[in-house]
């Protein structure tokens, strides 16, 4: 006889093995119910002992496999002659949870930690893994991506965005979810750096949305023309959103693929640094001309400049003008990196 696969026959054996040590029918499939019997048996009664269980019904092999794994949870205690000591369930099972809450933890670090190495390793062969690019077929598919992606993150996200269907769903949500801190697998902080087209202004309560964001500790810049939108997580993965050129957002992908990865960090910090600041700090005049000097920064025009700041764009022009004498410049974006250059901004 030919065997394929070694292991499997050894599991099988294994597991057969096992079945008929705990004289469980090879279909049956809930000897962790059975765990669960025992203790309860053991929790109902005031003086558990193996023999008691026995006499209760109960199989010896499933009996002791059962006392043992219970033991092992800190559930109870064997002393000689078959006596159980139940341990009080309200010490026990907070121990046992915060125990299972450990590992999980650990599991899902371990598990970016591996991932990392699984697409490393074929993102180097010359053969490509289909698991390095997956092609996304719909915004709502974007959407889950993403958030499962950051939440395995470890330190850092970058993201850029252009003025995409994606990015109006992004900004639909809640007002109270933008001011989350966005927190990766280990439960900390992650840095967030984004830079917005400046285009994502016009949408409706853009600057509301911005300092929500900003609360919960996203930093911003602006620049013109991003063509499309990403978001990089650590220099692991990262989600692209075409969204702008499809709607639906078909053909956007997640990727694995360190190469990808690393240019499309690349291009995220080519963009950070061309990008200008938006305040939105400050009160009544001043906070209108610091408003208006960060947008002109950012390459805003008045229209959208007048619907952030909500007067009229004839004012904005008189006041854009003002500004300008009064910072010496001879062009919009020259009076925008004057008062960043003044502190102003």
């Amino acid at each position: 006889m030919v065997v394929e696969n070694q292991a499997d026959v050894v599991e099988g054996i294994d597991r057969a093995t096992l079945a008929t040590k705990l004289d469980i029918a090879a279909d049956d499939d809930d000897a962790e119910g059975a765990v669960t019997r025992i203790f309860l048996a053991a929790l109902q009664h005031p003086e558990p002992t193996r023999a008691l269980l026995i006499a209760q019904g109960m199989k010896g092999p499933l009996v002791d496999h059962s006392l043992e794994v219970l033991g092992s949870r800190g559930l109870v205690r064997l002393h000689p002659g078959g006596r159980i000591e139940v341990i009080p369930p309200d010490i026990s099972l907070p121990a046992l949870a915060l125990d299972y809450e450990r590992r999980a933890r650990e599991t899902r670090s371990a598990a970016h930690e591996l991932a990392q190495v699984f697409f490393l390793a074929r993102s180097a062969s010359r053969t490509p893994d289909v698991g390095t690019v997956r092609i996304l077929n719909s915004l709502d598919e974007i959407a889950a991506v993403t958030a499962e992606a950051v939440a395995a993150g470890t330190q850092q996200i970058r993201s850029f965005r252009s003025l995409s269907p994606r990015t109006r769903a992004v900004f639909a949500s809640p007002l109270h979810s933008h001011e989350e801190p966005t927190l990766g697998v280990s439960g900390n902080q992650l840095e967030y750096t984004t830079v917005y087209d400046t285009e994502v202004l016009e949408i409706d309560g853009a600057l509301e949305i911005l300092e929500a964001r900003e609360r919960g500790g996203e930093r911003f810049r602006f620049t013109s023309s991003v063509p499309f939108s990403a978001v990089i997580v650590d220099d692991a993965s990262a989600i692209v959103d075409v969204s702008a050129f499809d709607p639906s957002g078909f053909g956007s992908a997640l990727i694995r693929a360190r190469s990808m990865v690393l240019a499309l960090i690349a291009l995220s910090d080519h963009l950070w640094d061309l990008g200008s600041p938006l305040s939105v700090g400050g009160v009544a005049t001043e906070r209108r001309d610091q408003m208006i000097l960060s947008l002109l920064a950012a390459g805003a025009p008045d229209a959208t400049i007048a619907r952030q700041t909500g007067v009229s764009q004839r004012t904005v022009e008189r006041r854009v003008r003002a500004l300008m004498d009064q910072l010496g410049a001879g062009t919009r974006f020259q009076a925008g990196v004057q008062a960043a250059r003044r502190g102003m901004i």
